[in-house]
């Protein structure tokens, strides 16, 4: 896993739910990996790379330098945002490490997000790890030719995925009713009951991508609408990040959850974390 060590004020991390979570600077993993970042920006080495890779792989065509990808990604959308992230991880897992750390940067909120919604299960310091470690394996392994759509969403339910097997406890657990978590969720509940929530609908969308009940790009639509990541407004901002208007997206999330409801009351129990 890369290492790094205050980032500039003001500069904004981009992750897959939200372009506008600021970049920390502290002296945290995450804040180490910030500051690396802006020297990887500021090093002119790293441009000439960036150059070929864009002479390569169209996804990236036009950029110049690691910023330049960077805004590359928050302008695209759908089908260009996959083109993206595809070009990178090819590069990657052909042996180049400044492909991976990239991706890594773009996806570097949404692995703070999934720690975040994990506090209780240990310090902040070692889950912020544990998310960080699991992004950086998806990124190595992800299989860009059996899942060359829906990548960012796909990448982010995977680490949510490692996350959660590192975490939970070996016993078997029913999971919570979406209805009463989607009540939960919009009564805007005190700050520890919604960790709790948060928490309980990580879990039970987590085990229905698992089962097959729902596909990953819905869990992380539903994820963003309820549970934004700290910055980012849920409801109608998050249907516009995904590319859909306000019903359409309220429309998806809700038929997805009564998939789940369906399958939860149709079910055993299911083997859920603590």
């Amino acid at each position: 896993m890369p290492t790094a060590t205050a980032v500039r004020p003001g500069d904004t991390a981009y992750d897959t739910t939200c372009t506008g979570a600021r970049r920390r600077s502290d002296a945290s993993l995450v804040g180490q990996l910030n500051s690396e970042w802006v020297r990887l920006c500021d090093d002119a080495a790293t441009e000439a790379v960036v150059e070929r890779w864009a002479s390569s792989y169209d996804g990236l065509a036009g950029c110049a330098s690691l910023p330049d990808v960077e805004r590359a990604v928050v302008r695209a959308t759908g089908d260009g945002t996959d083109r993206i992230l595809l070009s990178l991880l090819r590069l990657a897992h052909a042996g180049d490490p400044l492909a991976g750390r990239t991706v890594l940067q773009l996806m570097l909120g949404k692995a703070v997000r999934i720690a975040t919604t994990r506090a209780g299960r240990d310090s902040r310091p070692s889950l912020e790890h544990t998310a960080v470690a699991a992004l950086w394996t998806t990124i190595a392994t992800y299989p860009v030719e059996r899942r060359p759509a829906k990548v960012a969403a796909n990448i982010a339910m995977e680490t949510l995925r490692a996350v959660t097997a590192e975490l939970t406890h070996q016993h078997a657990e029913t999971p919570t009713s979406p209805e009463v978590l989607a009540t939960n969720l919009t009564e805007e509940p005190a700050d520890q009951h919604r960790t709790s929530a948060d928490h309980e609908l990580l879990n039970l969308l987590t085990w229905a991508v698992d089962h097959g009940t729902i596909t990953a790009a819905d869990a992380t639509l539903i994820l963003d609408i309820y549970t934004p990541a700290p910055g980012c407004d849920g409801g109608p901002a998050a249907a516009q990040r995904h590319g859909l208007s306000w019903p359409a997206a309220r429309q998806r999330a809700s038929r997805a959850l009564r998939k789940v409801a369906r399958r939860i009351h149709d079910d055993v129990p299911a083997p859920m974390a603590a």
